[in-house]
């Protein structure tokens, strides 16, 4: 039987550490792969944008995002690893953690944020609201470097 895993992706490409792992991971064991991006939508809410706007904002973040799924996606496909793509908006760490708990996945597998630890302390990152609140398994793929 496949373990059920969430790979959240944002759209910076900073996922793609978390990819390579659970592709790697993939070869190991039996996997079912669910790729989600969460858009935080209250970047948009509370700046006198009207409805139209928000709407169109959010149309074109999941356009955007749909392409960048769509290619990582492909990657697991050519190894023969089962994928479902979500994009979900609101607030990314507290979507996460309600959406692996609904769905029962039992691991996450999310990328190191980038920032430094002060940063991530300072402004509170998704990754360390993940590693913090999640109550299933969660697997932190940290940065490489491929040409060192």
């Amino acid at each position: 039987m496949a373990t059920k895993v969430l790979l959240p992706i944002d759209g910076l490409r900073n996922s793609v550490a978390a990819e390579d792992y659970a592709l790697e991971l993939s070869g190991k064991m039996p996997l079912e792969i669910t790729l989600l991006n969460v858009f935080k939508d209250k970047n948009i809410k509370d700046h006198g944008l009207n409805e139209p706007l928000q709407a169109s904002i959010k149309e074109a973040h999941k356009r955007f995002m749909s392409k960048v799924l769509n290619e990582v996606e492909e990657k697991f496909q050519k190894a023969g690893v089962p994928i479902e793509k979500v994009i979900l908006a609101g607030d990314p760490g507290p979507m996460i953690c309600q959406y692996a708990k609904e769905k029962s996945f039992e691991m996450i597998i999310i990328a190191a944020s980038g920032f430094s630890e002060f940063q991530d302390w300072f402004m509170g990152s998704v990754t360390n609201y993940v590693l913090y609140r999640c109550r299933c398994p969660v697997v932190l793929v940290k940065p490489y470097n491929k040409g060192k």
